[in-house]
């Protein structure tokens, strides 16, 4: 059994994995909140009813138009995937414009047909990246462009890759999840480019029933209501160090009181890997306009919009959305796993745990033979 959210900290605060940030991360974990009666009527209170805006949705094959109550933009679907075949389940990773290299990881790794049955063997799973333009920058556009067309499998928008639009590129995952894929697919992944990630383990999910793929449900590390709000002006620090490790930039988890007064957020599910039946949404893209907008994507998804057309929030096993909540020599079992890994150190960390720890996981394959001098051969193969 993988750990909960409270037994990580448990194990960070036990300093089993030291690292620069680990007490920065320790305060994310332990300042939860009673959720009261007062709380929730003033999450519900919120909620605006704006029978005048239109519903967030797909106006054509090119145009898309996302409404909030107090904004509006229209998009354009400027490249997708053609060739889809029937699948159940469609993975979709938020990725970069300017991570190639790690998309090509990816590709190489959990996305390789020939090591996961699910994708290859099953054709069950389809997997394919988000990737948002900015108009401004035409060189660096063609170069993305070029690289969907070459590969297939982009879905390429007029939105810029900001933090701060987060919110926006998630709702647009899921709008084209449940508009413009073939009936077939029921459960729509989100996952970022940063996490580990096992798509086999899925299986024995959705054979056992924790997985319902019929139901409108959606599925992940689940945050319990009562997590505190940084409302303006009292930044989380662990925002700052955490995106400035990733990518040197300064950033902030903040929500100004004009666009939610609460003092706590409700339940919620961490915002690097979820899974969202279909039915699920189709409901929360709907439910848009009823909300003002907030850029800590997670907790807006999956916590408010979900929570306002009831969509179940579910817990899965073996989700490690710290980097520190876990190793590739440990001896969970493991199904998405956030990391601050470079990509020589994500392929190795992939194939190790996929050998020692994925259950029915073949220790031969095309593409990696076991040896760790390998890996930068796999990387720029």
């Amino acid at each position: 059994m993988s750990p909960t959210p409270n037994d990580m900290y448990i194990k960070l605060q036990n300093n089993l994995y030291a690292s620069p940030i680990t007490n920065i991360l320790l305060p994310h974990y332990k300042n939860s909140q009673q959720f009261t009666q007062v709380d929730r009527a003033c999450i519900q209170d919120e909620w605006q009813e704006n029978q005048s805006l239109n519903v967030t949705n797909t106006f054509s094959d090119e145009t898309y138009r996302i409404v909030f109550s107090d904004a509006q933009k229209t998009f354009n679907w400027i490249q997708v995937p053609q060739d889809y075949g029937n699948p159940e389940i469609l993975m979709i990773v938020s990725s970069n414009s300017d991570n190639f290299a790690r998309r090509n990881v990816i590709r190489k790794t959990w996305m390789n047909a020939e090591k996961n049955k699910i994708i290859g063997e099953k054709q069950q799973m389809k997997v394919i990246f988000l990737v948002g333009v900015d108009a401004r920058n035409e060189a660096k556009n063609t170069v993305i462009l070029r690289e969907a067309e070459v590969f297939g499998d982009m879905i390429v928008v007029d939105l810029e890759d900001t933090y701060v639009n987060l919110t926006w590129k998630s709702i647009s995952l899921l709008l084209y999840g449940h508009t413009k894929t073939p009936p077939s697919v029921k459960l729509i992944g989100k996952i970022d480019e940063d996490v580990i990630f096992y798509p086999d383990q899925l299986s024995n999910l959705i054979k056992d029933g924790t997985i319902n793929m019929t139901s409108s449900s959606i599925y992940g590390e689940k945050w319990e209501a009562g997590v505190p709000v940084h409302h303006k002006d009292e930044r989380s620090k662990w925002w700052v160090i955490c995106r400035m490790k990733v990518r040197s930039t300064e950033l902030f988890r903040y929500i100004p009181k004009t666009s939610y007064k609460c003092r706590v957020f409700p339940s919620y599910l961490s915002g690097p890997f979820y899974l969202v039946t279909r039915k699920a949404a189709e409901r929360i893209t709907v439910s848009t306009k009823h909300r003002k907008f907030i850029s800590v994507e997670d907790v807006f998804i999956s916590g408010l919009l979900a929570g306002d057309v009831g969509v179940e929030k579910k817990s899965l096993p073996h989700l490690y959305m710290v980097d520190e909540a876990t190793t590739d020599r440990e001896k969970f079992e493991i199904l998405a796993w956030h990391t601050l890994k470079n990509d020589k150190q994500f392929v190795e960390s992939w194939e190790n745990m996929r050998l020692t720890r994925c259950a029915g996981c073949q220790r031969t394959t095309r593409y990696f033979r076991g040896s760790r001098s390998q890996v930068a051969e796999e990387i720029n193969q």
